[in-house]
């Protein structure tokens, strides 16, 4: 690299000196830089920098080569390894430089990585509603951007850097775009919990589509919960209101199978090119709004089940609740399954497409059944509620 061209006379014996930090594109060369991000490289300007041992980063030990070393200059590596305030709020926010003679040491912030989106709480959102960003390194936060473009003003981040309580504003777009965390890091990636729903794909809301056919009491299909431990996300949802029998015990109080008897489709099928029967099942998922009023120690381990049949053979795939559930305290959140993983009861096997999901069964009908299963030797009584059941095509955007 040009700024190694030349050697340089270094005096004998001395420390090192940092006079500043750059990037190494040539066009930086008069830039002082204050911090940086894991993976990035450095040159470190001052003096007597040759004969540098090893440079330490917020403490941990960065190996050199020395061929890239001059009087003047010192290219690093800032490795993956090295600590942030991701690990440890107490990191120094310094770049030392060590060799024989003494140490240099320089304030400089090695930022943690971009941030990531692991799960927004409800992706059902209205404005001035509150909802939490579950994720890693939600540090030096800059802007919190909702699909239409739209900035949030009034949030708050953890210490832990783990989760960000914000209030959605106004003017939320689901169908443009993201939901998008800035950092001074960079910006969180776009992925399926960072999709916010837009009204396509409804199976139930219990509004105005409801498609019940039996479980749960048609009472339990409302707007309220005893004592009022949940609120309603808009208007009417399923309610499970029971104690779950242990060891997976069956009780029609813990059950919501959807089905028009007289054969009509619930699953959708518009627009065509989202929902077109000889799509792959792994471009889709069923998702749904669910809030849980229990012991939380007792809820531990609580599965949600999807059950359809077709003509042939009943399939079905269990997950754990606790995957998605943080708390039980009446708080929503978006429960996502996969189609994927639907399997044939007999056969064990997968469904072929998207076609083979929405054919019926040999009576005609078609049905998704939704059934809260304990599989601990505890009974454990349960408030739980359910609203807009869906299949989303997650290919689409």
């Amino acid at each position: 690299m040009a700024l190694l061209s030349s050697c340089d006379n270094e005096e004998v014996g001395a420390p090192p000196v940092i006079e500043r930090v750059r990037f190494t594109d040539p066009a930086s060369a008069d830039t002082s830089l204050t911090q940086t991000t894991l993976g990035s490289v450095l040159v470190i300007v001052g003096q007597h920098l040759s004969s540098t041992q090893y440079v330490l980063m917020n403490d941990y030990r960065v190996s050199i080569n020395s061929a890239y070393a001059t009087d003047q200059h010192l290219i690093v590596n800032v490795p993956d390894s090295v600590p942030t305030v991701a690990q440890n709020p107490n990191v120094p926010n310094t770049i030392t430089v060590v060799n024989a003679f003494g140490q240099a040491s320089y304030d400089f912030q090695i930022l943690p990585p971009a941030p990531i989106i692991e799960q927004v709480s409800s992706q059902y959102v209205k404005e001035g509603q509150t909802i939490t960003i579950f994720g890693r390194y939600f540090y030096f936060i800059e802007s919190i951007i909702f699909p239409g473009g739209v900035e949030a003003t009034d949030y708050t981040a953890a210490s832990n850097g783990g989760t960000i309580r914000v209030t959605v504003p106004a003017g939320v777009d689901p169908t443009d775009g993201d939901l998008v965390v800035n950092t001074q890091s960079g910006s969180s990636a776009a992925t399926l919990a960072t999709r916010l729903y837009d009204g396509e794909g409804i199976v139930s809301n219990f509004d105005d589509k409801v498609n019940f056919g039996w479980g749960i009491a048609p009472t339990n299909i409302t707007n309220s919960t005893p004592n009022g431990v949940i609120q309603p996300l808009d208007e009417n949802f399923a309610m499970i209101n029971t104690t779950l029998p242990e060891n997976w015990g069956w009780s029609n109080d813990k059950v919501i199978n959807l089905v028009d008897w007289g054969g009509a489709q619930i699953y959708p099928t518009e627009p065509a090119e989202e929902y077109s029967p000889d799509l792959p099942l792994a471009d889709f998922v069923i998702k749904m709004e669910v809030a849980v009023s229990a012991d939380a120690a007792l809820f531990s381990g609580i599965q949600l089940q999807v059950w359809t049949d077709n003509a042939t053979e009943e399939v079905s795939v269990n997950i754990e609740l606790g995957d998605f559930i943080r708390t039980t305290d009446g708080t929503w959140y978006t429960v996502t399954i996969p189609l994927q993983d639907l399997r044939g009861r007999t056969s064990g096997n997968p469904l072929a497409n998207y076609g083979a999901l929405i054919a019926g069964n040999a009576g005609g009908q078609h049905q998704l059944r939704v059934v809260i299963e304990n599989p601990t030797p505890t009974p454990v009584p349960v408030v739980m509620t359910i609203d807009n059941i869906r299949v989303e095509n997650t290919k689409i955007r």
